[in-house]
């Protein structure tokens, strides 16, 4: 099975909305799937935020809440969260990362 991992690489990022309006999420790195609501940390503060805002508040992009990195698809980006597809995105990601 092929996959267009560049297109969906540009889905790990700035991308809170869309997290929470999937059922589950997966991260490429350590290749955990949970639900958006267990995603307790977010970095990449909207441009429009207050500075002095809490991130977590205000940040875009997810970091898994089993490994804290900024790794993490949602199903609403249309791609397989299977192990295939996870392992596919560590390998061209992260490399040979056991």
């Amino acid at each position: 099975m092929s996959f267009d991992l560049d297109r969906a690489h540009r889905h790990s990022a700035g991308h809170r909305a869309e997290l929470l309006a999937s059922e589950r999420c997966g991260c490429f790195y350590c290749l955990a799937v949970f639900s958006p609501q267990a995603i307790d940390e977010w970095i990449d503060a909207a441009d429009d935020a207050d500075a002095d805002s809490d991130d977590n508040e205000t940040g875009t992009t997810a970091l898994c809440p089993v490994c804290g990195i900024d790794a993490v698809i949602g199903s609403a980006a249309g791609f397989p969260l299977q192990r295939e597809f996870l392992h596919a995105m560590r390998a061209r990601w992260f490399g040979g990362v056991d």
